[in-house]
């Protein structure tokens, strides 16, 4: 698929399926090695949760370990999202000014528990689109396990409805199955999807899933207030060191420069206005505090100890050598900062 004309009869392929059923598998879009090395360094991400400096997975809910800002955290998903196929159906399907809006993925442990729902994305302002000219997202998944349960399903054709997105129930959805999707396959497989579409994971989960998502839209499209409240479409985090020489275009679908004609505030990666667990992150951080404010006054006690200690060892043998263990604190190496 390296001809222009390849790619191009491809992604007329792909654009005219995502139009018809709001969903469509993608060949290969890593080589072997590149997925190899995204799989390890999602693997090590997800070794432990975000804390102070630990960088690690985050997590708002039981099922699912999130790995937020996945253009750090190895080359390959720059590669994916500069993929020239991917750019070529993205300028058909979503237009000429899409770009790159979030990078996740994560983690779903093995459970039986019904805890996802068929649902369609809400994320623009609802109250400002014309539903008969809906706007539109898309979201590349990649799995990065085998998958053959807790997979993706998704409700072809659902993509043009022309309500307010919501949940659906499974009564509502059974009259739909002739028109389900179920996308399982090993890792590596990809697929597009339109948010619009009725979609869900599937359950039971019976072996961890790992998965990634890349998320697609216009950025002059107003997204909905929960969304700017919680943060979401911010800027993206790069890492310099993953990013290959790039074009206008690159640097564009990955937001360089996006500051023209919006505020600095509405850029500025930090603090969203709303947190899920206030009171715990409230918490967690007293208690670091308490244990830092226990550790300074240990190092205290230690200090006045030895001060003591070379005291009363002078009174007793005023004329011995100072001994390795009574040196002053001051006398040992600095620590690292």
């Amino acid at each position: 698929m390296s001809a222009p004309t390849t790619i191009d009869a491809e992604a007329r392929r792909l654009a005219d399926l995502l139009d018809k059923d709001g969903i469509a598998p993608l060949p290969a879009m890593l080589a072997p090695e590149a997925l190899a090395g995204l799989q390890a360094s999602f693997e090590r991400v997800l070794e432990r949760p975000s804390f102070n400096t630990w960088y690690g997975y985050e997590q708002n809910e039981k099922w699912r370990l999130l790995v937020e800002n996945a253009l750090t955290v190895d080359p390959a998903v720059v590669d994916l999202a500069l993929h020239p196929l991917l750019k070529a159906v993205l300028q058909r399907y979503v237009g000429p000014n899409y770009v790159l809006t979030e990078t996740r993925g994560w983690k779903t442990i093995r459970t039986t528990t019904d805890f996802h729902g068929w649902h369609n994305d809400a994320w623009c302002d609802e109250t400002r689109i014309d539903f008969n000219n809906r706007p539109r997202e898309i979201k590349l998944a990649m799995y990065l396990t085998d998958v053959e349960s807790g997979h993706f399903s998704y409700i072809a054709g659902t993509h043009r409805h022309d309500g307010v997105s919501r949940h659906w129930t499974e009564a509502e959805v059974a009259t739909m199955d002739a028109r389900r999707r179920d996308m399982k396959g090993p890792a590596g497989s990809a697929f597009l999807f339109d948010t619009a579409g009725i979609h869900r994971q599937t359950v039971p989960v019976l072996k961890p899933r790992n998965v990634l998502f890349l998320n697609f839209h216009d950025p002059a499209v107003a997204i909905q207030s929960l969304d700017v409240e919680q943060g979401r479409y911010q800027p993206l985090l790069l890492n310099a060191a993953f990013l290959p020489e790039m074009d206008d275009e690159d640097r564009r679908i990955l937001g360089f420069g996006a500051r023209k004609g919006r505020s600095v505030r509405d850029l500025t990666v930090g603090r969203p206005r709303s947190h899920r667990y206030p009171v715990l992150h409230a918490g967690v951080s007293a208690a670091l505090a308490a244990r830092l404010e226990i550790q300074e006054l240990q190092r205290q006690v230690r200090r006045v100890t030895s001060g003591v200690g070379r005291r009363l060892r002078r009174l007793v043998r005023p004329d011995a050598p100072p001994s390795a263990s009574s040196l002053p604190l001051d006398a040992a190496p600095a620590p690292r900062s």
